[in-house]
């Protein structure tokens, strides 16, 4: 694959996603990115845009200092705008915002100035396009979404349950219930590419029991895979203890202790075709709802 190398097909599809989110001729369009952006996508997005014949025009701001003590990534919480008043404004004002900052703006404090304003925001995550590719939105993908959180809406408890040890219990009444499936119609929203996401926020102290990472299983956060099983303990909400292992391996990962394992590998895994999750849903009706998923 040739890095940098702008493909045709590339450009159709970010057109054909932006066409999903009702870009139009005549619409002034942010491409929003940040000095490390990845300029590939940067670039496919400005050209896409074109091709729909919309006005897209650049901001670009500086990315600012590392504040996190470990590698982080996949926050949703991007800090490149820092509050900057002419900045939002300009994003507020556009009829479409194709995010390219490195976090994206989902959890960011400035998205509710930009949404107020009536734009439709897309976070393109920081991947290279042939990831993106593979993981185009559909019709389809949106069908199944709202389907998965008309569950979680109905169902008063979840719980969780692997055989590699997990077995959590998430109490969902009052829980706000969300869901993304990788563009957005609607003025004043956000949705993220990749998607395919039905999630809930449950309210404090609503999750007991125990989760357990398998090795091979992947902490996306930390980019990193499982090595050896961890039990994590949670009663009220509250992880319940961190093992000293764990917390000396954090340390390691402090800035200016260069470490060879930064880079997210994924160990093998024994008997992986017996590592299946369950989920189940019990709705309001106190009929039970199970849903199996296969080992990977």
């Amino acid at each position: 694959m040739t890095p940098g190398r702008i493909e045709g097909k590339w450009i159709d599809l970010f057109a054909e996603v932006f066409a999903r989110c009702k870009v139009a001729p005549g619409d002034a369009c942010a491409v929003l990115s940040e000095s490390q952006s990845r300029t590939l996508n940067v670039q496919l997005a400005e050209l896409a845009l074109h091709k729909l014949g919309a006005r897209p025009f650049h901001l670009v701001v500086p990315t600012p200092r590392q504040q996190a003590p470990v590698p982080i990534r996949s926050t949703g919480a991007s800090v490149a705008l820092q509050g900057l008043g002419p900045a939002l404004q300009a994003l507020a004002a556009a009829t479409f915002v194709a995010d390219c900052t490195l976090e994206g703006l989902m959890h960011a404090a400035e998205l509710p100035a930009i949404l107020k304003g009536g734009a439709r925001v897309l976070y393109i995550s920081n991947e290279h396009p042939d990831v993106l590719e593979r993981l185009a939105p559909s019709s389809a993908d949106e069908e199944k979404v709202r389907a998965g959180m008309r569950r979680l809406k109905d169902a008063k408890l979840m719980r969780v349950t692997s055989t590699a040890g997990t077995d959590l219990t998430v109490r969902l009444e009052g829980a706000r219930v969300g869901g993304v499936w990788g563009y957005t119609e609607k003025p004043g929203t956000l949705s993220h590419w990749p998607g395919g996401l039905c999630l809930c926020f449950p309210r404090a102290a609503s999750v007991n029991g125990t989760l357990v990472m398998a090795p091979g299983d992947l902490n996306l956060t930390f980019k990193r895979y499982a090595e050896s099983p961890q039990r994590h303990p949670v009663a009220a909400g509250r992880r319940q203890k961190i093992r000293p292992d764990l917390r000396r391996r954090t340390e390691e990962h402090r800035p200016g202790r260069p470490d060879h394992r930064d880079r997210a590998r994924r160990p093998d895994r024994p008997g992986l075709a017996g590592h299946a999750l369950g989920l189940r849903l019990q709705d309001r009706g106190r009929q039970r709802l199970d849903v199996q998923h296969p080992a990977d």
